[in-house]
This record gives C-alpha cells, sequence and structure tokens, in this order.
C-alpha cells in the first residue's frame, strides 16, 4: 500500500512540477528541457537510490517510478512531434525530435559522469 502511495504522490508532485516549468518555457522546448533534465536527474537518482537506499524500496519508487516518472514527457514529447508535423513545420519537428534524443543521452552520461565523482 505504501508502494502505490509513494508512486501516486510522487507522480503528483512530479506532473505539477513539469507543468509549471513547461508553463515558464511557454512552448513545445519547455517538454524537451524537461525531459533533457530528467534524464541527467534519472542517473543521479539511480545511482542514488542504489548506493544508500538499496533497503528503501518506498522511497525508491516514490523518487524514480512516482517524482521522476510525472517530471519526464516522453508521451509529451511525442505528440508535440506529431503536432509539428501536422502543421507541416519537418524541420522544427525533425530537429525537436533528434536534440531530444541527442542532449538527452548526454545529459545521462554527464548524471553518470558527476555521480561517479561524487561517489
Amino acid at each position: 500500500m505504501y508502494s502505490i502511495l509513494g508512486v501516486f504522490l510522487g507522480g503528483g508532485f512530479g506532473s505539477v512540477l513539469r507543468w509549471l516549468f513547461c508553463c515558464k518555457i511557454n512552448s513545445h522546448w519547455g517538454t524537451m528541457i524537461v525531459n533533457v533534465l530528467g534524464a541527467f536527474l534519472i542517473d543521479c537518482a539511480y545511482n542514488y537510490c542504489q548506493k544508500n537506499l538499496a533497503d528503501n524500496t518506498n522511497l525508491k519508487l516514490f523518487i524514480m517510478t512516482g517524482l521522476l516518472g510525472g517530471f519526464t514527457t516522453f508521451s509529451t514529447y511525442l505528440l508535440n512531434f506529431s503536432t509539428l508535423i501536422g502543421e507541416n513545420n519537418y524541420t522544427e519537428a525533425f530537429s525537436y525530435l533528434l536534440l531530444s534524443i541527442v542532449i538527452g543521452l548526454i545529459a545521462l552520461v554527464l548524471g553518470m559522469k558527476c555521480m561517479t565523482m561524487v561517489g
């Protein structure tokens, strides 16, 4: 029961944070920035949880599945891409698609490096 509650609450907080952040950017690029930031944060959280919270499943579920799952927005990312294609804005659509993936992977690697340096 605590696992479900943790995912539920974390997802709510993460979704609200995503919404607030995207409202500040006020375009589909806000979603890309959230995905890149989420890629960085999820690796940092994963490594931290593995080292420091190995026995605390409920907290790991709150952070990883709930908070960061609610914060990152891959489904919205694909919807934005599809909308841009539907508007015949191919250059921006493919720039958005590729930059999200490439910069997200770079952020993931940077997250790994940061957590390696932190210990």
